[in-house]
């Protein structure tokens, strides 16, 4: 989701709780649903095919909940019936926790209880060994702040088995996925869910289940260590509602999901799954689920072949990868069933905007020099050197490493620091990460606090610095580069974006922006682009235009047209 990583909408005024006949009946104003659950609730269960008949009894008083289990002797053989998901959530009790099935076989008289609070958002405090069943023991109808287009999302994906839910990033998916989730589970309709995603995103999902969906228990494959056995996903599937794994787990764990798959896969960024011959791609292709419902920000529908490759994962048996071949408008009619993608501007008018700026910045002496020098080395260049000379002169504009001398480090600060005294932070941007490191160690040691975003980092590394950002008033910069930084964050306490240097690709660039213009954000958004006048930077986008292609395009025609390379790089 996921975001995006997904955002949390509860931010700013509540939204008043409305629910669209698809997803549940509204929940009179100012009434618990509480109220709407029988005082008492009684189910018959046979544990085990000797023993004797279990009576269950749930019932609520307040804002607790209790459940009770005793045997009772009973003279008929058939099992009376009773409430269906009380019935099935002391299957799941006794069947799932071996604790449980103990203390049965070794009840003779007596009554086992446990309690659980079922007010919304307290879900969370129950009895261990209710963890498993604790949603079939809630009230059916689920109370949340989503914002009416979230809850339309929500019931897209809860009236399809395949979906593409595509919208705007910023706009939560990861919390229209995790509402749907809820839902499909207190319906008793989900036995076990899979969530891919992106590592770096794996603790957004925690968090975000945690605040969305607190009675569901979420569980991180990387627990189980890098080796995986059959064993590993049973066990996390028997304990969780949720399994939490990145795209590299998934790909090395297929063979064993494959053996027991997910009720659900949630596929998050899935535009990672747009190359059909990648391993990734390949491994999810091999997962057969009853659902499977994919996620991405990124406008797949303007890519023919972007969105043969992801129908083709989610209808196999009606799309190839080769449907490519019919042409943009036909793919994107056949899509339209399975695909929801809505924009900012549509569902949230009233969210800042982005103003961008293009910032010159005219190249200090010693970059000028040491740009120039590499630019006269063309001519003695064989075509197989161009390409590495364009990456060596698009460097020396961000940074000469000799010297240490950069235009756009010195005014990158000045912007930051300009924001830091009228109470803003800023979010930099680079997708080379040496910048970025001269970047923070700069501003440290001007007394500007600066955290660092990078990939090489530890998940707990970059948790830290981005709470750190987040919640420290003094810590007013967050230099991220854009492999890391620019997919499922949510970072609305910045109201000031830098790019040091942007990938030539809008929606790359786009999605970078929307981790800071997104739902949660109350102030204008400033945008700045730094680039370097009288170098490859300003020549590269008019010749992209005039010559209508796209940047990789670009670079592979860069491999060997010395022209091309001539009109460039000079």
């Amino acid at each position: 989701m996921g975001g995006d990583r997904g955002r949390t909408p509860r931010v700013g005024t509540p939204v008043p709780v409305t629910t669209e006949r698809c997803c549940e009946q509204p929940v009179p104003a100012g009434m618990s649903a509480l109220r709407h659950v029988p005082a008492m609730k009684r189910a018959y269960v046979r544990p085990w095919p000797d023993s004797d008949v279990v009576l269950a009894q749930l019932a609520h008083r307040g804002e607790r909940g209790f459940l009770s289990i005793r045997y009772e002797q009973r003279t008929d053989t058939a099992v009376p019936s009773g409430d269906r998901r009380l019935a099935a959530a002391v299957r799941d009790l006794i069947a799932n926790d071996a604790a449980v099935a103990r203390r049965m076989r070794g009840l003779r008289e007596g009554t086992l209880e446990w309690t659980f609070n079922c007010a919304p958002g307290h879900e969370r405090d129950y009895d261990r060994a209710l963890r498993r069943v604790v949603p079939l023991l809630l009230p059916r109808r689920v109370q949340d702040s989503l914002y009416p287009f979230q809850r339309s999302g929500t019931c897209f994906l809860l009236q399809r088995n395949r979906a593409v839910l595509a919208d705007d990033m910023g706009l939560g998916k990861t919390v229209q996925v995790i509402a749907a989730i809820r839902r499909l589970y207190r319906a008793r309709r989900l036995r076990t869910c899979l969530v891919a995603a992106p590592r770096t995103l794996i603790a957004n999902w925690d968090a975000e289940f945690r605040r969305w969906a607190p009675e569901l228990t979420v569980l991180g494959l990387d627990r189980f260590g890098g080796d995986f056995a059959d064993s590993d996903w049973c066990r996390a599937a028997a304990r969780a509602h949720a399994v939490l794994a990145s795209y590299e787990d998934v790909r090395d764990l297929w063979r064993h999901l494959a053996r027991q798959p997910p009720s659900l896969i949630v596929a998050d960024e899935a535009h990672r799954l747009r190359k059909s011959d990648s391993q990734l791609s390949q491994a999810m292709r091999r997962l057969v689920t009853p659902r499977l419902w994919m996620l991405t920000g990124t406008p797949v529908e303007r890519d023919a072949a972007d969105l043969a490759c992801l129908l083709s994962l989610l209808e196999p048996r009606l799309y190839s990868i080769d449907d490519d071949r019919f042409g943009l408008e036909t793919m994107r009619a056949r899509a339209r069933p399975y695909l929801l993608r809505r924009t900012k501007d549509s569902v949230l008018p009233e969210l800042p905007t982005a103003v961008e700026h293009i910032v010159e910045c005219e190249m200090l002496p010693t970059q000028r020099a040491a740009y120039d020098e590499a630019v006269r080395s063309l001519s003695s260049s064989s075509p197989g050197d161009f390409l590495a000379l364009f990456g060596r002169l698009r460097s020396i504009c961000d940074w000469e490493p000799v010297s240490g001398d950069s235009a756009k480090l010195d005014r990158a600060g000045d912007l930051v620091q300009a924001a830091a005294a009228r109470g803003r932070k800023t979010v930099v941007f680079s997708f080379t990460i040496d910048p970025l490191r001269q970047l923070s160690e700069r501003l440290r040691r001007s007394g500007i606090g600066c955290q660092l975003l990078i990939g090489e980092q530890s998940l707990e590394a970059r948790e830290r610095a981005i709470a750190k950002f987040k919640s420290d008033p003094e810590c007013v910069a967050l230099a991220a580069s854009m492999r890391v930084g620019s997919e499922g964050l949510t970072l609305t306490e910045a109201t000031q974006v830098i790019f040091i240097n942007r990938w030539w690709n809008p929606s790359a660039n786009a999605q970078a922006v929307d981790r800071v213009v997104r739902i949660g954000q109350t102030q204008p958004v400033d945008v700045h682009y730094l680039t370097c006048a009288n170098t490859v930077e300003d020549r590269l986008q008019p010749m992209l235009d005039r010559k209508s292609l796209t940047f990789d395009e670009l670079i592979d025609r860069l491999r060997h047209d010395r022209q091309l390379a001539a009109d460039l790089l000079h």
